[in-house]
């Protein structure tokens, strides 16, 4: 009879190994990501946690994988606030403020005209 000790590579049918490597994957891609500060440390943390029964013949094995991440840098807009209907709203763009559109379109008909 063969038996098989557990070790990393055979924790949880390799669960283990495949949600740390799922988590590892999402921190590249977050070192990657542009919209994040490129030298922020990023971490994978591996838990395991051992509950023995009584006797300590038997134990229940929870394996938890997490990540800490780069925040997304922040962007910065301006905004305008006012009221449509009586209710509060806000824009990005002055609606006060003639578009630069509709004042070329102006400036066409008022040279045609």
């Amino acid at each position: 009879m063969s038996e098989q000790f557990v070790s990393l590579d055979t924790l949880g049918q390799g669960a283990a190994i495949e949600k740390f490597q799922d988590e590892f994957d999402r921190v590249l891609a977050n070192v990657l990501d542009p919209n994040t500060k490129p030298t922020a440390s990023r971490s994978v943390t591996l838990v395991v946690t051992i509950k023995p029964d009584e006797d300590r013949s038997f134990a229940n094995a929870m394996i938890e994988v997490k990540s800490k991440l780069a925040p997304s840098k922040p962007v910065g807009t301006a905004i305008y606030i006012g009221q449509h209907a009586g209710q509060p709203v806000a824009t990005e763009r002055d609606v006060r403020q003639m578009r630069f559109e509709d004042n070329v379109v102006g400036m066409k008909e008022a040279s045609n005209g």
